[in-house]
């Protein structure tokens, strides 16, 4: 009798456990991140800095779930390295987990791969195509219910293949981006 007692016990202890881990997985508020619940993508639009220049992009961004989104993220930008000068054409497939803490803010991680054409101008002139992983963080206001703004930090780090004379880890991207949002 006491066995079966615990044994019911620990299985509600963990149907709550369960419970309360997919409530904190769906949001701290009931609101449906950048995307409306009428709505499920986000165009972001995008410039800023890449390690010093100059640039611009953007993002699109499907809700899988009201905090859960898969990413597509695309962005030009000049950098100006330790005596070089380089621009990157980046493109990447990333999963996005937002929180709420308001019914305006919105606060996310995001995280994912994919590919960056490189072309270095100087010291030398190469061109090179490596497979990178990117993360990042940013924030976002919604302004009103289909527009916000937003700002972001994200790192790109090359995993595979270089440019002649580089290791692929030389070569790291870091790019803030403001942008508007907008749901549709």
């Amino acid at each position: 009798m006491l066995s079966a007692l615990i044994s019911s016990l620990r299985s509600a202890g963990s149907t709550f456990c369960r419970i309360a881990a997919m409530s904190l997985f769906l949001g701290l508020s009931a609101s449906n991140a950048w995307a409306d619940g009428d709505s499920t993508l986000v165009l972001t639009p995008a410039f800023g800095v890449e390690n010093g220049g100059l640039a611009l992009g953007g993002n699109l961004r499907y809700f899988l779930m009201p905090n859960l989104a898969g990413e597509i993220d695309a962005g030009y930008g000049t950098s100006v390295c330790q005596n070089c000068h380089l621009s990157a054409i980046t493109l990447t497939g990333n999963l996005v987990y937002e929180i709420h803490p308001t019914v305006r803010l919105i606060l996310f991680i995001v995280a994912g791969g994919g590919a960056a054409l490189a072309d270095l101008a100087s010291p030398e002139s190469a061109r090179a195509l490596w497979g990178e992983i990117d993360a990042g963080a940013g924030g976002g206001y919604r302004l009103t219910r289909s527009v916000g703004l937003s700002l972001e930090e994200r790192w790109f780090i090359p995993v595979s293949g270089s440019i002649a004379g580089a290791s692929p880890g030389s070569f790291t991207f870091d790019r803030t981006f403001l942008g508007i949002a907008v749901s549709f």
